[in-house]
């Protein structure tokens, strides 16, 4: 396996180490192990068995499996202006990035998504307060208006180590796995801390950085398993049972809506997306953190006072923007459903009642027991 670390100035800078050229795959067949495993889970009292077979499999290989065959992992110095973060994530349309602190020499955290809208609303409070005061540079001449230009210029200035001070809405520091760490290993860190990627490197506490692993590639490697076909019936669970009580709880817009009405939500609650419903309550849209960048990153996040609707019309455009599901639908279907990089979430609709939004960090939560939350 080769692993590019790529450094386009000045937004990476990546420290790496030579991977070694041999590993000892020497070990019991994965499919007896994970047979053995599920075997022995099984017996735990009120299990159900897809959370047995899942538990099993993921028991039975290690992180290293889920690296791509070539890769390469972007990375964000600490001292990188804010305008050059933003630009780095949605260039390479990236949910989160790594950031590197190259006075401690270590990874000291995770920019994601979640950070761009906590910044979109941290830079339109700062500048509703310079309207506010009339700010402007004493003696320039300059309108009240240049008060906001110079916010927004003091913001993108700020550096990435400067994210502390924004009240972020994630828990601040850096959770990273080995790749000799098992899948059982991984999930359960991304569960426990509640993050939206797992760094891995060569151990858990290197300074070298592999891969960031996604909840959608652990239900990718499940889907293209031999146990996900063999123990289908065991993943014929509804979602309403199986699912639904993992996701966050419902918070919805309606179309005539504003932007900001929209981010305030996905900040406060630490959502991933929120679905947008007409008058009637029918699901109209849904708008996600993800789509966020995208609107960063055409400036189209300048005004939050922007109706949903045209905030909508500026993003690229897809075949399928919303993905929906029925209560009644299979946890099955919504593994093979996810595991497609193409769907970020799927809206539960029930006769036209929204119930929520299942990721694949929601069903990554229901296929691991409720003791590893």
């Amino acid at each position: 396996r080769s692993f590019t670390s790529i450094t386009p100035p000045p937004t990476c800078a990546t420290p790496t180490k030579p991977r070694p050229q041999t590993r000892d795959h020497t070990r019991t067949s994965p499919s007896h192990v994970a047979g053995q495993t599920r075997l022995k889970m099984s017996s735990i009292h009120g299990k159900p068995e897809y959370i047995s077979v899942c538990a099993g499999l993921l028991e039975a290989h290690e992180l290293f499996d889920l690296l791509p065959t070539h890769g390469k992992v972007v990375t964000l110095d600490a001292d990188l202006p804010m305008k050059h973060a933003l630009a780095a994530l949605a260039s390479h349309a990236a949910a989160c990035l790594p950031v590197w602190d190259s006075a401690q020499q270590r990874f000291v955290d995770i920019f994601s998504c979640a950070d761009l809208v906590d910044i979109v609303i941290y830079t339109h409070r700062a500048l509703a307060a310079c309207d506010s005061l009339g700010v402007s540079a004493p003696g320039s001449g300059r309108s009240e208006g240049s008060g906001r230009g110079d916010a927004q210029n003091a913001l993108e200035r700020c550096q990435l180590r400067d994210l502390h001070g924004l009240k972020r809405s994630k828990p601040s520091g850096f959770v990273m796995a080995s790749v000799d760490d098992s899948m059982y290993h991984g999930c359960v860190l991304l569960k426990q801390h509640r993050l939206d990627c797992l760094p891995l490197g060569d151990a858990s506490c290197s300074s070298s950085l592999l891969h960031l692993l996604v909840p959608e590639q652990v239900l990718a490697f499940l889907v293209a398993s031999n146990e996900f076909r063999q123990y289908a019936d065991s993943f014929a669970v509804p979602l309403a049972e199986s699912v639904m009580p993992h996701t966050r709880p419902l918070r919805t817009v309606t179309r005539g809506g504003t932007l900001a009405d929209l981010l305030l939500l996905l900040s406060a609650e630490r959502l991933p997306a929120v679905p947008i419903l007409e008058a009637n309550g029918a699901l109209f849209d849904i708008l996600s953190a993800r789509d966020v960048r995208e609107l960063a990153a055409m400036t189209q996040t300048n005004d939050p006072s922007i109706l949903l609707e045209d905030s909508l019309r500026s993003l690229p455009p897809s075949q399928l923007r919303v993905h929906s599901c029925s209560p009644s639908d299979t946890l099955g279907m919504a593994i093979a459903r996810l595991a497609n990089p193409d769907v970020t979430q799927l809206v539960c609709v029930d006769h036209g009642v929204v119930l929520g939004v299942v990721t694949a960090w929601a069903v990554l939560s229901a296929i691991l027991p409720a003791s590893e939350g």
